[in-house]
């Protein structure tokens, strides 16, 4: 009798072993960094945090992998940004789509072209209700843990707090307030600081404009004396290129923050690449 329990007994083990799999796993999947930085900040060492967009991939054109897939099903949470950013999410198993929350709600949104801007986290203060709705589903999840949770959301806050203040109160005093782009990311972070973007392509970096839209490009370029077009490590700079060629203008990049490289994510955050953008900025209307 005993022997014929034993096998039994270890089979259910197994089961039950594979059926608390992706509860063990303690992994949270975010779809690019903003979003991973965010939610690392919040987390703590209470999950594991994995980025979804390879280092190096420009998070609008990403598309998931047959291992992506996989992972995300054994996922304890997931974090979206929205706002079409992430094109795969309506088209994900419904297993995935369950587990998946959409930070951005809440935010007052801006139009580019009629077409509602996914790049929320350029406004530190966006960033904050982010980190939000982040807080309040990891406490949702894992109530045992909510103390940590509040404390770090606290700290995060007052960091970004001080970031917004510390930009605005430099911003403010810039007679420039016009700044070039070759994609248009930074319309949030215009807004907030009173400043306006002039962009080459729209909000999709593959969006390339026509023969007049260069054009018309090229004289605000002149009208407003802007003297930088700021270009994208991950964006090809061929179409600024050549309209830094006609107007005279310099070429320099500013991170949207969809990406770091592997040397940057070993010494860089959303701060530091926030303040060295805006250091570019004030130097170009310098």
């Amino acid at each position: 009798m005993r022997k014929r329990i034993i096998p039994y007994i270890s089979l259910l083990s197994l089961l039950l072993t594979g059926c608390n799999k992706p509860n063990q796993s303690k992994v949270i999947y975010t779809s690019f960094y903003p979003i991973y930085d965010f939610t690392k900040r919040i987390v703590g060492d209470a999950f594991e945090v994995r980025n979804l967009t390879p280092v190096g991939v420009e998070p609008h054109d990403y598309e998931l992998t047959t291992l992506d897939l996989r992972n995300l099903s054994d996922a304890s949470l997931i974090f979206f940004n929205g706002l079409g950013l992430e094109h795969y999410a309506s088209s994900l198993p419904k297993d995935i789509q369950s587990k998946t929350t959409v930070v951005t709600s809440d935010i007052e949104l801006l139009q580019i072209d009629g077409i509602n801007d996914p790049h929320v986290w350029l406004n530190p203060l966006n960033a904050v209700i982010m980190m939000g709705h982040i807080k309040d589903k990891l406490i949702s999840f894992d109530d045992d843990h909510a103390e940590q949770y509040e404390a770090n959301y606290t700290a995060a806050c007052e960091d970004f707090l001080a970031l917004d203040q510390e930009i605005k109160d430099q911003s403010d005093g810039l007679l420039q307030r016009y700044f070039a782009v070759s994609h248009a990311a930074f319309g949030y972070f215009a807004d907030r600081y009173d400043l306006h973007q002039v962009y080459v392509n729209g909000l999709s970096p593959e969006q390339e404009p026509s023969a007049k839209d260069m054009e018309e490009i090229a004289e605000t370029i002149r009208e407003y004396n802007i003297t930088t077009i700021f270009t994208e490590e991950l964006v090809s700079p061929k179409i600024a290129e050549a309209i830094a060629r006609e107007t005279g203008a310099k070429l320099e990049t500013l991170n949207p923050l969809e990406g770091l490289s592997e040397e940057e994510l070993q010494t860089e955050d959303y701060l530091s690449v926030m303040r060295s953008n805006f250091s570019k900025i004030k130097e170009a209307a310098a």
